[in-house]
């Protein structure tokens, strides 16, 4: 007996060492395999069309996939965010150097007199707004652009490994199923709504969040905004910001250009925002979350702000996919464990 239980702890101890191990080797690239869990979820459905229509053929339909999600959503996203975060880099550079854009200067005197017609007390530098806010994309969003070899190794190991859970992904579900103490209709249970929240809160929020920041910034360079593509961005995050939203980037924009007597420009900005980014909320969220497991928009924003914080660039991925395996376990809970818990 004795010796079973040495044999017992010396094999927890020596698993225990391996896995701490393997989590370090595999750890530099986590960010690699959280884009492609999230992007085979999402073009999951496009999958399994494009497997019916060559036959059957698994890597043919992967490979196909692939260069599908490589066109659409890798290529666009990694261009923007160059350009943010180059224009991040050199207005940053410009703030911390005391310098200043003529517009800041406008606006700020501007939303001050506004503001003091309702409160006569009120006084604010919005420089300081605009500097936490670069502070804040430079140096959390910074890695994902730090060299172009970085960025094309992590892009060769997101594609690669995206092609092979979506040529095995099932064969790699059976195996966590087969290592899970769960029994099986639990981990299936897990699965399905792991799946149904990701792809939720990816495309009902994430995808609208990008698709209104690259709107807003197209507005803006059509309007004559300075560093469209930076603010651009700031609107990702915004647009995640129940009630407020892209307004928090759109408002600003649009008094500095009635400030700068340019009417006109002011006047289409803001049918760009009411019309154009806020339809894409109005109109496209809902579609896209109607299948999904709703989670509050603070929840999504709080686990976005968050993910960055705590994880680099990848947490604007890695954190809402933390929240929704948090959802869907307590999911699970509810249902099938609460009573038992209860019993006991």
């Amino acid at each position: 007996m004795t010796d079973k239980y040495a044999q017992i702890y010396f094999f927890v101890v020596v698993l225990a060492a391996v896995l701490a191990l393997n989590i370090a080797i595999f750890w530099p690239f986590v960010g690699a395999i959280v884009v492609a869990l999230t992007l085979s979820v999402v073009f999951s459905p496009i999958h399994k069309g494009v497997k019916r229509v060559v036959g059957g053929a698994e890597g043919l339909a992967a490979l196909i996939t692939v260069m599908v999600a490589l066109l659409i959503i890798v290529v666009p996203l990694a261009f923007f965010g160059t350009l943010v975060f180059k224009e991040a880099g050199v207005v940053y550079t410009v703030f911390k150097g005391g310098g200043s854009e003529a517009y800041i200067n406008n606006l700020n005197e501007t939303l001050n007199l506004a503001l003091q017609k309702i409160y006569p007390a009120a006084s604010f530098d919005i420089r300081q707004i605009f500097e936490r806010i670069l502070d804040f994309l430079v140096n959390n969003v910074s890695g994902i652009f730090s060299g172009v070899s970085g960025v094309t190794f992590s892009l060769f190991l997101t594609l690669m490994a995206l092609y092979y859970l979506l040529k095995e992904g099932d064969k790699l579900k059976k195996v966590v199923m087969n290592l899970s103490p769960l029994a099986d209709n639990h981990d299936e249970d897990i699965f399905s709504k792991l799946s149904q929240t990701v792809s939720s809160v990816v495309k009902g929020s994430l995808l609208v969040a990008v698709i209104q920041g690259g709107l807003t910034s197209l507005g803006f360079l059509i309007f004559g905004i300075s560093n469209p593509a930076l603010w651009g961005g700031v609107a990702v995050l915004a647009a995640l910001i129940p009630m407020v939203g892209t307004a928090l980037v759109m408002v600003p924009a649009v008094i500095y250009l009635f400030v700068t007597s340019s009417t006109g420009g002011a006047l289409g900005l803001l049918l760009w925002g009411a019309v154009v980014v806020g339809g894409v909320d109005n109109l496209l969220r809902p579609k896209l979350f109607e299948r999904g497991i709703n989670i509050h928009p603070f929840f999504i924003l709080i686990s976005v702000l968050g993910g960055l914080k705590f994880f680099g660039a990848i947490g604007f991925l890695l954190g809402p996919l933390l929240l929704s395996l948090l959802f869907s376990l307590l999911d699970i809970y509810k249902k099938e464990f609460k009573r038992d818990v209860e019993q006991v």
